[in-house]
């Protein structure tokens, strides 16, 4: 959606097909960083979002064990203004980003399901084949972004090749309602016992618990039943009890495969990935929709010069898709290089039932100054400063110039 917003505000004509009718989503990346906050207040929409969408603030992360309380990162020192993730649900922000984009020209279709890409004589990417409506309809555009995340269909239907780089655990998710009389935590916490993992992401009215298991084990989860989910997370967090009253099926739990997956590539003439159908991201560290978001602004700026320009040039596309990879593959390939030795260790802790962080991360919370170190580190994001054609544009406006035309296939983002 971000995208689409960029390319719109930037005077260029972009379409977003949307398979879902709505955009009421849970358990999927909920948390901005502060870099993110930054840079939608550089485009003037940072305050009008907090104002307008309820949310809740977490500045720090923090982990805790039945001995201690390891606090791993301070966020409170990671922006001048923002110093904190907003855990804004996507359900509350994607339609507030919607209605703007709208304003500016865009053209966003839901219930619309991608079915195949279209080429050309050259086999380059010319639009998409989508139903919408109950009917079989075809857009053509100057350049095709996938943006549909973990299980893209666009990526499946390219010539893009991924490869799965580790899978050791699986996270189950529900939500229970948020009380006034709730502990005071942090927004960002994890809660560990021998044997367990629970994750605890507070949003506005509504608390986001995560249970942990190993990669691939939900059959004889099944088996075993809720009694044992419910036992551990009444363990860690007691206070929760009588609301998991409600939890009464265990398919009333949504399971999230934590994957890492990488591409050969991002990009054939025509067509650009970005987000989690180019790179999928662990949900360690609650940052996937961050990198995301730092590709749809990479995006923008490469690209809208390129469908600006008249006539359209198709090597120029191509080049400036080509961009986008080139300066943000580097840091999603730290990203999740790290991601992967973190998961890998918390998988084993998690088999040898040790519920303490990691001997560096322990280390990290007993030294004055490092959580906030480790805090400021949100800026590996690179978010790049929005280019003039964005930013010469106000916030909310009338379409402006037209030329080249995208289509974005996306999950929101």
């Amino acid at each position: 959606m971000l995208l689409t917003y960029l390319l719109a505000r930037g005077g260029v004509p972009v379409t977003l097909l949307e398979a879902p009718g709505d955009f009421d989503r849970r358990f999927r990346g909920d948390t901005l960083a502060p870099p993110v906050l930054d840079y939608l207040d550089a485009l003037g929409l940072a305050e009008p979002l907090l104002a307008a969408v309820p949310h809740a603030r977490a500045d720090a992360f923090r982990w805790h064990t039945p001995s201690r309380t390891y606090t791993l990162a301070d966020y409170r020192w990671a922006s001048r203004r923002f110093g904190y993730y907003a855990l804004i649900p996507q359900a509350r922000f994607l339609p507030w980003l919607a209605r703007r984009a709208e304003q500016h020209g865009a053209r966003i279709l839901m219930g619309a399901r991608f079915r195949t890409l279209l080429r050309d004589a050259d086999d380059r990417v010319c639009g998409v084949e989508y139903t919408h409506a109950g009917a079989a309809q075809q857009l053509t555009a100057d350049v095709v972004i996938g943006a549909d995340g973990r299980s893209s269909k666009v990526r499946h239907a390219s010539r893009l090749v991924a490869t799965e780089l580790g899978a050791n655990l699986d996270i189950l998710w529900y939500a229970v309602p948020r009380r006034p009389d709730d502990p005071d935590l942090s927004g960002l916490d994890l809660f560990a016992a021998p044997g367990t993992t629970v994750v605890l992401l507070g949003q506005e009215d509504s608390w986001q618990v995560g249970y942990d298991i190993p990669a691939g084990t939900l059959p004889e989860v099944r088996a075993r039943g809720l009694a044992p989910i419910i036992d551990a997370i009444t363990r860690v967090a007691p206070w929760l009890g009588d609301r998991l009253d409600t939890l009464t099926d265990l398919n009333q739990l949504t399971l999230l495969p934590v994957r890492i997956t990488r591409l050969d590539r991002w990009t054939e003439p025509g067509l650009l990935l970005i987000g989690d159908a180019a790179h999928v991201i662990s949900p360690v560290g609650g940052n996937g929709i961050n990198f995301a978001l730092a590709d749809a602004a990479e995006a923008a700026n490469q690209l809208l010069d390129p469908l600006r320009a008249d006539p359209v040039d198709p090597g120029r596309i191509d080049a400036a898709a080509h961009r986008v990879e080139v300066r943000r593959r580097p840091p999603i390939d730290r990203e999740q290089a790290s991601q992967l030795r973190i998961e890998k260790d918390s998988a084993d802790r998690l088999r040898r039932g040790d519920p303490r962080p990691a001997g560096f991360l322990q280390l990290v919370a007993t030294i004055p100054g490092l959580p906030r170190l480790i805090g400021r580190q949100t800026r590996k994001l690179r978010l790049p400063a929005p280019v003039p054609t964005i930013l010469d544009r106000p916030a909310l406006s009338p379409p402006g110039r037209r030329q080249g035309s995208a289509a974005l296939g996306g999950e929101g983002l």
